[in-house]
C-alpha cells in the first residue's frame, strides 16, 4: 500500500537516468530521535527505481541528512542528478 500510494505521487521525470552515474540526495524528517536513518532508505531508494527507471548500481554518490521534525510533519525529499565527476 505505501509503496502504491508514493509511486502514484512522485512527479514524472522527462530524464532518462537509466545506465547514468546517479547522484542521489535525499533530506528526511523524523519525528522520532532514536529512528535509524537508514531503516528510510532502502525502500524510498527502490521505489524511485521503479519510477523513474533506473537501477540502484548506478548511484555512485549517497548523501543523506537526517532532520528531526515535530509528529505528523515527516517528510523525505530527494534530489537525483547525473553524477559531474563520473
Amino acid at each position: 500500500m505505501y509503496e502504491k500510494l508514493l509511486l502514484y505521487s512522485l512527479p514524472p521525470s522527462k530524464k532518462n537516468w537509466d545506465k547514468i552515474p546517479i547522484e542521489l540526495h535525499l533530506r528526511i524528517g523524523f519525528s522520532n530521535v532514536a529512528s535509524d536513518i537508514d531503516n528510510a532508505v532502502k525502500p524510498f531508494i527502490d521505489i524511485l527505481q521503479k519510477r523513474y527507471n533506473f537501477n540502484d548500481k548506478y548511484i555512485f554518490r549517497l548523501v543523506i541528512e537526517k532532520e528531526i521534525v515535530t509528529k505528523g510533519k515527516e517528510f523525505i525529499e530527494y534530489t537525483i542528478k547525473k553524477l559531474e565527476d563520473a
